[in-house]
């Protein structure tokens, strides 16, 4: 085989690599609101009309858990992305950990209906623990792919490296603050699990503050 046929062939396996991790994420990030069920009702008033108020707000946890993991999803997708125009080769150790961290994606539409459907520390817990999982996998696949031993990627364009890592480290420590929130005894009863889910709202806009110092800092250009 001429080292043209090779290269082409290695393009090839990295396309698939990547075409697949993008099937998974959209995968799970449809299953989250499949998980979201539509309340059954009376169809005829005066039930509905009572009943619909009730039920709505019911829903109301299941509905943030949604918007949550939406962008949890969202956000480890666009690292992802952005990792993987940077990938010029690809090794065993790859495939694995990117298996390994899709793994961690897959599991999240269940972990986030569990979360949502019991306001109660435990189900919560395990949904951070699935998030925290996702992070630090995220972060040993930029490391390994990144390291320069492993000839894997092409030039990163200067803080690229730290502008992912510390995004990252970011939304894993929002969820470890979610977990002390959860458990401080200063809560009304049942409120606690609300006030710990509101607060990982919180990471949509510390990720654009994030955003804008590494953009403006390094200038990226507006793909990343």
């Amino acid at each position: 085989m001429s080292n043209n046929d090779k290269h082409h062939k290695d393009i090839f396996q990295l396309e698939r690599i990547a075409l697949f991790s993008d099937a998974v994420f959209a995968i799970a990030i449809t299953l989250l609101i499949i998980e979201v069920k539509v309340p059954q009702l009376p169809s005829v008033n005066p039930g509905f009309t009572e009943e619909f108020p009730k039920a709505m707000n019911e829903m109301i946890p299941e509905f943030i858990g949604f918007i949550i993991s939406f962008m949890v999803i969202g956000n480890y997708w666009r690292a992802h992305h952005t990792l993987f125009n940077f990938v010029a080769d690809y090794d065993r150790k790859l495939i694995q950990l990117n298996s390994l961290f899709l793994l961690t994606i897959v599991i999240m539409p269940f972990t986030t209906a569990f979360m949502s459907r019991y306001m109660l520390f435990q189900p919560f817990f395990i949904y951070c623990l699935n998030v925290i999982a996702s992070g630090f996998l995220q972060i040993r696949l930029w490391k390994h792919i990144t390291k320069e031993s492993n000839h894997l990627h092409t030039e990163l364009p200067p803080g690229m490296k730290s502008y992912k890592t510390v995004s990252t480290l970011i939304s894993i420590a929002c969820f470890f603050v979610a977990l002390i929130i959860h458990k401080l005894p200063v809560w009304p009863a049942h409120y606690e699990g609300l006030v710990a889910r509101m607060f990982l709202v919180s990471i949509f806009f510390i990720n654009l503050v994030t955003d804008r110092y590494y953009r403006k800092k390094y200038s990226f250009g507006k793909k990343y």
